[in-house]
């Protein structure tokens, strides 16, 4: 990627698609989990690479922060630990978090495979809420019952359309966010890289130039992706919604892959960030509506 263009359109396109300040998007999901929190519940986030679960906990854990301090009566407070980071577990496990805090624990599949600590060693008798994320590992390994005590599953899956034009960087034209929400999808972190370079480029550069540069540079993203798919009926599901390209009812991607349902596929699909499901006009839809992501499986299952 060329350097990065120093402006502050360009910086705020650079910027994490969750900012402590300014919370763009999902913003019913937070209020959920908060509410769940306080009353004592503890959760488990699951999603695919790079659709915002770190940003999500370390959103939650400002605003935990921020409402401690701004109450009258101090409230719980969130403390953050990155699994797969040796250090954090060190200090998980030699600092353990005061009995009134929250405890929020990214990269969870890493719990699976034991790499720096096991489930066992984590405490989940003490009353305090915990909220796990993880990918696909980590979820199965929840469902499965490997947690003691019980856990509200939260899916994550990418953006609504009204969300991702909330991302949308303004000083885009017109004709540039309608390239970047066409080759990106609703996918926030696709979506925050084309735009991201778009703003890098001067204004004479070609699209085709820009979306070349951003596809190169999200293979191993797009790989991780598919990594995660485990059953030959899950790529099916995907292809069928990639070569139709447009929003289809689910009972109609039922009937072409011939199953009586394909509701557990499509909610597997939904929450790795492959495809997008929402209502229009009063019916259930599912899309891949990504082009990037598209293009790359097509060619990538073909050769």
């Amino acid at each position: 990627m060329p350097a990065q263009n120093d402006s502050p359109h360009a910086r705020e396109a650079a910027a994490p698609v969750f900012l402590p300040e300014v919370f763009l998007g999902r913003e019913g999901l937070v209020r959920n989990m908060l509410w769940r929190l306080k009353r004592g519940e503890s959760l488990s986030l699951c999603g695919g690479p790079k659709l915002g679960k770190t940003s999500l906990l370390l959103h939650l854990a400002w605003h935990l922060h921020h409402d401690s301090s701004s109450s009258r009566s101090s409230g719980p407070v969130g403390e953050y630990f990155d699994l797969a980071v040796e250090a954090d577990c060190t200090r998980l496990m030699s600092c353990p978090p005061t009995v009134d805090a929250i405890v929020l624990l990214d990269n969870c599949d890493s719990l699976v495979d034991g790499r720096f600590l096991s489930l066992s060693d984590i405490n989940t008798s003490s009353a305090r809420p915990i909220v796990f994320a993880g990918a696909r590992t980590w979820k199965d390994r929840a469902e499965w019952g490997g947690v003691a005590q019980p856990v509200k599953p939260i899916p994550l899956a990418v953006f609504l359309e009204k969300e991702a034009r909330q991302i949308v960087c303004q000083s885009l034209t017109r004709e540039q966010q309608a390239c970047a929400l066409a080759y990106g999808g609703t996918h926030p972190y696709m979506l925050k890289l084309l735009q991201s370079e778009i703003l890098c480029r001067t204004t004479d550069c070609q699209p085709d130039h820009i979306v070349q540069t951003v596809n190169t540079s999200l293979i191993g993203f797009f790989q991780r992706c598919v990594d995660q798919l485990r059953d030959t009926i899950e790529h099916q599901v995907l292809t069928y919604l990639i070569d139709i390209g447009k929003p289809v009812n689910p009972k109609d991607v039922a009937q072409a892959v011939g199953l009586p349902t394909i509701k557990p596929i499509a909610n597997t699909l939904c929450y790795l960030g492959l495809i997008s499901r929402w209502i229009r006009d009063e019916e259930a839809t599912l899309s891949a509506n990504s082009q990037l992501f598209n293009e790359w499986y097509v060619e990538t299952r073909i050769s």
